[in-house]
């Protein structure tokens, strides 16, 4: 008789040891599965030093810069603009949601973001005054009229009007002098500088239902503007009504804090929450969060992701799935799994579908629908005990879910037949990071320095990958134990019935392999011409292998007889 595996897999802690299939593990550490050989993992390398050892989020900007920031879960997303000559970025997660440009982000020697300024544009706090001037036209019937004024930032970004001027009446013939009291302009961190602009409208009518039209703009500091336009010569319709800015930290309006989790949705639209509400932009316009584009649902969001035609808002209670092609007609519809979501961190945009941590497992959402992945593999007190759900932080890397609660974690890898799951060994403690959207590489915060996962080193972690118990009908002995690495050393441990009854050490130099020997205790160095070693003669029922080091591993056997080594 003999076990032996060559297609091997990760650990299943929820299944008895005893009753795993034949290529899942009781550990599997720093290893790869992904060619079905047990491949250790690359040791992480230095990338980039921070300014300091508090920063918890990082993110690369313009595929040149790190960002960094000591607030804990800043969400940076890039303009939905192609081609922006601004370079565009914008981010949730310090005070009030922010916009910054190249110029802006990327001033001084170190410590970026340098600037950046509010999201969204206020409407001035008064309306303008008129005076108007010249001799009406007794023959024109005169038009009521009214005038309001936006803001425009230096980005080119339009605010809702002011409330609309005192009505009057108003011919062709006649000039009005609009007049934008300074008292009117905002305070606070807003891009109003040179290039900032006023944009002034024009009613016809006079009415509630009356539609502005465009009559002219000035520069931001300039207060009057005189208006000699014809009515049939206005402008475009003022397209800005109800272009009001994201949740921010005002607390009177925002009781539930500022806008949080910015995500990228499909057709320029950016999405974000706060308390129960879901809040979209318009398309292509980040900076415009209409109220009427806010969904409530019934449990307080604890995360959001874009999946699909929607967006996925993880909650205290269900997860719900909001779709739509307009911002302006989403719905949102309740996803039929009762898993709330235990810990924001843990949320990862897997490309397909989202995971996140969830009361009993890992869970996958995409679209409406979603399980508990996990689910025969951790059992759900050992998933509340021993993986730490509402601690953990989680990152994509090559497909693969990553999670660590400080110097240790684990992976789960859900891309073959069977999902494999195992653990690392971290470099230190993990407080934060990132993965590049160009090369899917995984960039974590450790210390004050920036570390590649499975980085560009030629040196290895340490993987260990120990067997099911193979469990026999009687007691046998067995006589062998191979290991077929890619090169060595490699460490090999037997057990029999629990009992560790060999512990061999095997390397390789000028092709002949040398066995040296800690359990049993007291043998000498052996000289092999191939990775067999004999074991010490034990009668048992249940039969453990493991296997430990820095380079691949292929294939391990324990068997009776020499000749069942070669055996299929």
């Amino acid at each position: 008789m003999y076990f032996k595996i060559t297609n091997f897999n990760g650990i299943a802690p929820g299944v008895a040891p005893r009753l795993l299939s034949e290529t899942f593990a009781q550990t599997a550490e720093n290893v790869n599965f992904e060619s079905g050989s047990l491949v250790p993992l690359k040791v992480y390398s230095q990338t980039e030093s921070l300014a300091n050892s508090s920063r918890r989020s990082i993110y690369y900007y313009n595929d040149a810069t790190w960002l960094e920031w000591n607030d804990d879960g800043v969400s940076a997303v890039k303009g939905p603009v192609a081609s922006d000559s601004f370079n565009r970025l914008y981010w949730t997660g310090e005070d009030y949601p922010r916009v910054g440009t190249q110029a802006s982000i990327i001033s001084g020697s170190s410590g970026y973001p340098a600037n950046s300024y509010r999201l969204g544009v206020p409407a001035p706090s008064g309306p303008p005054t008129t005076v108007k001037s010249g001799t009406p036209n007794a023959a024109d019937t005169p038009n009521d009229v009214s005038y309001v004024y936006t803001l425009v930032t230096d980005l080119g970004e339009e605010g809702p009007p002011s409330s609309p001027s005192t009505v009057i009446e108003l011919t062709d013939d006649e000039d009005v002098v609009v007049t934008m009291a300074t008292s009117n302009n905002p305070s606070g961190n807003y891009f109003f500088s040179s290039g900032a602009k006023k944009r002034i409208y024009r009613s016809n009518t006079g009415s509630d239902n009356t539609q502005f039209q465009f009559v002219g703009e000035v520069g931001y500091s300039v207060t009057t503007f005189t208006d000699t336009t014809d009515a049939a010569n206005l402008g475009e319709i003022l397209p800005s009504t109800g272009w009001i800015g994201p949740p921010d930290d005002d607390t009177s309006l925002y009781p539930d804090g500022p806008l949080e989790g910015l995500t990228a949705v499909a057709n320029g639209v950016f999405a974000g929450f706060t308390g129960n509400r879901l809040c979209l932009s318009e398309s292509y316009l980040p900076h415009a969060w209409p109220i009427e584009y806010r969904i409530t649902l019934e449990d307080d969001i604890v995360a959001i992701g874009s999946t699909g035609n929607g967006v996925v808002c993880l909650t205290n209670g269900h997860p719900y799935f909001v779709t739509g092609v307009d911002p302006s007609s989403m719905t949102a519809v309740k996803i039929p799994i009762a898993q709330a979501c235990v810990n924001p961190r843990s949320v990862v945009d897997m490309g397909e579908f989202l995971m996140y941590a969830g009361p009993d497992g890992l869970v996958a959402v995409t679209g409406n629908e979603a399980q508990v992945v996990t689910r025969g593999l951790i059992s759900v007190a050992q998933w509340n005990s021993d993986y730490d759900p509402t601690t953990i932080r989680a990152f994509e890397h090559e497909g693969t879910y990553v999670a660590t609660n400080g110097n240790t974690g684990w992976v789960f890898d859900p891309r073959g037949a069977e999902s494999a799951l195992s653990t690392l060994t971290f470099p230190g403690q993990i407080r934060g990071g990132y993965t590049k959207p160009k090369d899917g590489e995984l960039y974590l915060i450790v210390g004050n320095n920036i570390k590649q996962h499975r980085g560009a080193a030629s040196t290895y972690e340490t993987m260990v990958w120990k067997s099911k118990k193979f469990v026999t009908p009687k007691p046998i002995s067995m006589g062998w134990v191979h290991v077929d690495a890619e090169t060595y050393p490699i460490t090999v441990k037997v057990w029999v019935d629990e009992i560790l009854i060999a512990h061999y050490n095997i390397s390789l130099a000028n092709n002949v392999y040398t066995q040296s020997t800690t359990v049993p205790s007291g043998v000498s160095n052996v000289s092999l011409t191939e990775p067999l070693m004999r074991l010490p003669p034990t009668v048992g029922k249940e039969w453990e292998v493991e296997v430990s080091g820095t380079n691949t591993v292929n294939e391990v056997c324990i068997a009776g007889v020499v000749e069942e080594i070669a055996g299929t």
